[in-house]
Formats: structure tokens, sequence, C-alpha cells
């Protein structure tokens, strides 16, 4: 079974005047070689698979530098290893951008987050720094109205010391009339006793005409004594 060889557009170089357009003829190509799947597909000019497989570093500038350096009309030029080139850098640098795209939005929702995050911490501090503002406000509250009870607890005591001490001098005094009263009723109680026991000794023994002053003279006597 054969197979017509294939029809090639190819571009007739020519003196063309300014305004005018040079007419594509189509030419057949000769029948080729079995050829590698990149070399015809880039025209009969070899390929390095590696270098079209392998990506560089994704760069801006060199994704436009590559961008520039394409034809503006596509339509009627071969395709070539350059152009496969050009276009295996803008696939890559399409997925850097895809790539850096995803990031910038892991990186925004990771900044939205961290906002939210720092924004509840800064309300739980202010409700921190709110309530501790209470408790120094009621503490120093505290500590007024503690100076004020020592303060009239100091004044209650002075008042009490001040109206207790002549109270304590009043019933000194009526102590010492008291006890100098008990002394004097039990002196004389005891020399009542006395004498009523020496009369009843004399009365006894028969004795008489003994004065009460003797029987006096003698108990002071009897007390002198050691």
């Amino acid at each position: 079974m054969t197979t017509e060889p294939p029809v090639v557009l190819v571009m007739v170089p020519a003196e063309v005047a300014p305004g005018e357009t040079h007419p594509v003829v189509n030419v057949k190509a000769p029948n080729p070689e079995p050829e590698s799947p990149s070399v015809a597909s880039s025209g009969g000019d070899p390929v390095n698979d590696a270098s079209c497989t392998s990506a560089s570093p994704f760069s801006y500038a060199e994704l436009e530098d590559k961008l520039k350096q394409i034809p503006p009309s596509l339509t009627s030029i071969m395709p070539s290893a350059k152009m496969f080139e050009m276009v295996e850098s803008l696939v890559s640098g399409l997925r850097g951008m895809a790539n850096q795209y995803d990031l910038f939005t892991d990186l925004l929702r990771t900044t939205d987050y961290m906002k939210t995050f720092a924004t509840r911490r800064k309300d739980a501090e202010d409700q921190l720094r709110l309530r501790l503002a209470e408790a120094e406000a009621s503490l120093s509250t505290v500590r007024e109205d503690n100076e004020a009870l020592r303060a009239k607890l100091a004044e209650a005591k002075d008042r009490e010391e001040s109206s207790i001490a002549p109270q304590k001098e009043e019933l000194e005094r009526e102590f010492a009339a008291e006890r100098e009263e008990l002394e004097a009723d039990y002196q004389k109680q005891v020399d009542d006793t006395f004498i009523f026991g020496y009369r009843c000794c004399m009365k006894k023994n028969g004795i008489k005409g003994m004065s009460l002053q003797f029987l006096r003279v003698k108990r002071r006597n009897f007390k002198a004594a050691p």
C-alpha cells in the first residue's frame, strides 16, 4: 500500500513590490526517511528532548524576552525547534505563574488567619487590661476604706482612753477609800473581839478594875512584837 508524500507549504522569497502579496505554492516533498518524532515535529532540525522537558528556573524577564521573540504572523512560518523551546518556556512560565498564584493565595489565607488571630489576641489582651484596671481600682478603694477604718479605730481608741483614764483614777480613789474603811472596820472588830475575850478571861478569873485603855495599849504592843 503506497502513501502519497505530504504536501508542505513553503514560503518562496521573491522580490515583491510594496503592497503586493506573494502566493503560497504547494510543493510536494519527497518521501523522507523515517524520522524520530522530535525531528519530524521540528521540521528537520534535531531537538534536544532534555532541554525541552527540563525547564530552567522561572523568570518573568526571560518569559518576556521569549514572548517578544515570537513573530506576529505564525500561519506562514514553519515550526522549528526554537519555536518549540519558546512554547516550552511559555508553558513553564505559565505553570510557574500558576504555582506562584497558588502560593500567593496560600500566603494571603495565612495572612488573613494571622490577622484574625492577632485581632482576637489583642481583644483578649484588652479585656485582661480592662479587668486589671478594674481590679486595681477596687483594690485602691478597699485600701482607702481600710485606712479610713484604721483612722476611725485610732480615734475611738484615743477617745476611749481619754474617757477611761479619769474613770480609772476615780475608781482607784474610791477603792482606796473603801479599803481604808474596811481596814478600819476590821481593826475595830479585831479590837472588840480581843477586848471581849479579855473581859471573859477577867470575869472568869475574878479580875476587876482594869481599864480598857490598858487593854488597847497591850493589844498594840502585842501587834508590834515580832
